[in-house]
């Protein structure tokens, strides 16, 4: 069937990038310092609802397990390399995000195509899949300011802003009916657009494409206490990316289907109209937000707050312990029910979460590591 394929080649589309990071779980800031201080962090974070991560271009097998209502698929790449003084901080970047969701109508449709079995009752299924895509490298230059306050301490404000060159932009999108009866098989009314600057449909006229991208973002740490700092960041408040002679195309798909052959496969008439053409397209980012209250006591800390990201909210709590061999910390997130452990000690930072051993049964998995030094 025309749709679910199309669906299929969006889901693995998703699946098909990198799998690198979501803004940094630790917040906090440095204040300005005289000291050079060479910086960098990678950081590799993925979350899909339905299935593993390694499973979604497979066959959604026994792993299978949905939720009820908007299923997500989510995917960030972040390496950042730089060096700050006196509060400046400047560097450079690469970023690759992906953002998948859809309804569970969906996701049970495209797993009962990818069985190969002939449903034995009447179905009907409402199909809504949304995916957004785009990577870029770039430099960013920023600023921490140390700000008046109360006598628990300086708060501490850090503003950057970053520009991107050669974006990529892989957008797609799918909605419309698919019924079953066991009288006339399936019927397929639908639509499917898609934009991707590294394909060329046919007979699309070959023209230069051109991008460029721009993103602002600030953090904010504020101490409340000696004990209790707490800690906003919005990543991406404002952005602005463009396209040029971006390859774009829409189909209208419609289908009687008749018969099923032996290996599950569906014969169908199929109906498309479309067009493929060169398009112009401005967007944004999204912001991303994370908010969380850190309590100190003695070797101890406890961390609790929440990340926003592509309209999903990720809670999340944070133990730590500073020994003599370095901190040592346990996390778990109620969104995706990641578990995670973390190391620090000097200059470095490591940290892994998951939701399941072993990792390829994982349907979310987190690996960040930075590096700051002083000189």
């Amino acid at each position: 069937m025309r749709l679910i394929s199309l669906l299929g080649a969006l889901l693995a589309a998703s699946g098909a990038a990198a799998q690198t990071s979501v803004a940094d779980s630790d917040i906090a800031l440095r204040a300005p310092s005289a000291a050079w201080q060479p910086y960098a962090k990678a950081q590799a974070w993925a979350a899909y609802d339905a299935v593993p991560i390694r499973e979604l271009g497979r066959d959604w097998g026994n792993s299978y397990a949905p939720r009820d209502g908007r299923n997500v698929f989510l995917q960030r790449d972040r390496v950042e390399f730089g060096v700050e003084k006196n509060g400046w901080r400047v560097g450079a970047e690469y970023r690759l995000e992906v953002s998948l969701q859809t309804n569970r109508d969906t996701v049970d449709l495209y797993h009962l195509y990818q069985s190969h079995k002939k449903p034995d009752k009447a179905l009907d299924f409402a199909v809504y899949a949304q995916s957004k895509q785009w990577a870029a490298a770039g430099a960013r230059v920023g600023r921490t300011f140390a700000l008046p306050g109360p006598g628990a301490g300086h708060p501490l404000l850090m503003v950057s802003a970053a520009v991107y060159g050669r974006a990529r932009n892989h957008d797609s999108g799918a909605s419309g009916r698919v019924s079953y009866q066991p009288e006339s098989a399936y019927r397929i009314d639908g639509m499917y657009a898609n934009s991707n600057t590294d394909y060329s449909y046919p007979f699309m006229p070959e023209a230069t494409q051109r991008s460029s991208g721009a993103s602002v973002s600030a953090a904010l740490q504020w101490p409340l206490s000696s004990q209790l700092t707490a800690n906003l960041a919005v990543n991406d408040w404002w952005s602005r990316m463009r396209w040029s002679n971006l390859p774009s195309m829409v189909q209208g798909i419609g289908s009687d289907v008749h018969t099923v052959d032996g290996d599950g496969y569906i014969n169908y008439k199929p109906r498309i109209v479309g067009q493929n053409k060169l398009v112009e397209r401005n967007g944004t980012i999204g912001a991303s937000t994370a908010l969380n209250l850190t309590y100190r006591y003695q070797q101890w800390a406890l961390r609790a707050g929440a990340q926003r990201i592509a309209g999903t909210t990720i809670p999340e709590a944070i133990g730590s312990y500073a020994s003599q061999w370095g901190s040592f910390s346990a996390s778990y997130d109620t969104r995706f029910k990641m578990v995670g452990l973390g190391y620090e000690q000097g200059p470095l930072r490591l940290r892994l979460r998951t939701d399941s051993l072993p990792f390829s049964e994982a349907h979310a998995f987190s690996l960040e590591t930075a590096l700051n030094m002083v000189f």
